[in-house]
């Protein structure tokens, strides 16, 4: 998997690290899904846009990777492929080497299609083979909610706590740009959401310097004048 925990509060000052072996024990049937993981803490992807993603979605020698759509499943209905959240979900984001990696070796054996119902146009939903990047043990899109059984072994198995879902590792993406410094508008496009308002409401707290920052750049432009500004003009006119 892929985080070493420092003794800090999940997502915050976590360090990217890899654990040598994933689970050896999960739920009958379910392999460990590593890749999925890296995908969620290296890319930001939602768990949905994760299991929606084909072969070529990601773009190995330009390295990115294009979130089209996203596996969905409803009750009553086995999952299928469909639009993505809003329209700025769907999105390039860049694919950083260690995620890569992962990708390559997950892809080593090859990537057989599964027969999927795509309904992300509305207007023309299909039934169609899909590469998709990840497919359960018997070669079928993987049900969400079977998922959520293997991802508790894992976040088990790396002392993560209970509450702590999938998702969170989408959050420990966010704050990992946020802390090196990235904007609001450049973690919102990365995230996919659909106003930097819905971004700031989210991560405020992980810009606690922003205020200071933005004093020491007005200090470092204006140096010494300050005390010159505070002194009322005097006309030579």
């Amino acid at each position: 998997m892929l985080w070493a925990s420092n003794g800090a509060e999940p997502g915050r000052g976590w360090g990217l690290g890899v654990i040598a072996a994933p689970p050896t024990t999960t739920p009958a049937g379910h392999p460990p899904a590593t890749e999925r993981y890296f995908l969620a803490a290296g890319c930001g992807l939602r768990l949905g846009e994760i299991l929606g993603l084909e072969v070529d979605d990601i773009d190995f020698d330009v390295r990115e990777v294009h979130v089209r759509r996203q596996l969905k499943v409803l009750k009553g209905r086995q999952p299928f492929l469909g639009p993505v959240k809003t329209s700025t979900s769907a999105r390039t984001v860049e694919l950083p080497d260690v995620v890569a990696v992962a990708l390559r070796q997950h892809l080593a054996d090859g990537c057989d299609a599964v027969e999927v119902d795509d309904d992300t146009d509305r207007r023309r939903p299909v039934r169609r083979a899909a590469r998709l990047l990840f497919k359960g043990v018997g070669g079928e899109p993987v049900n969400a909610a079977t998922f959520s059984r293997t991802w508790a072994t894992a976040r088990g198995a790396v002392g993560l706590p209970a509450r702590w879902g999938i998702h969170g590792l989408r959050h420990y993406y966010a704050t990992v740009l946020i802390h090196a410094g990235a904007s609001v508008k450049t973690v919102q496009l990365a995230l996919g959401h659909s106003t930097p308002t819905i971004t700031l409401n989210t991560y405020v707290h992980e810009w606690p310097d922003a205020l200071d920052r933005t004093r020491l750049l007005i200090d470092g432009a204006l140096g010494g004048q300050h005390e010159t500004a505070a002194t009322p003009a005097v006309s030579r006119a």
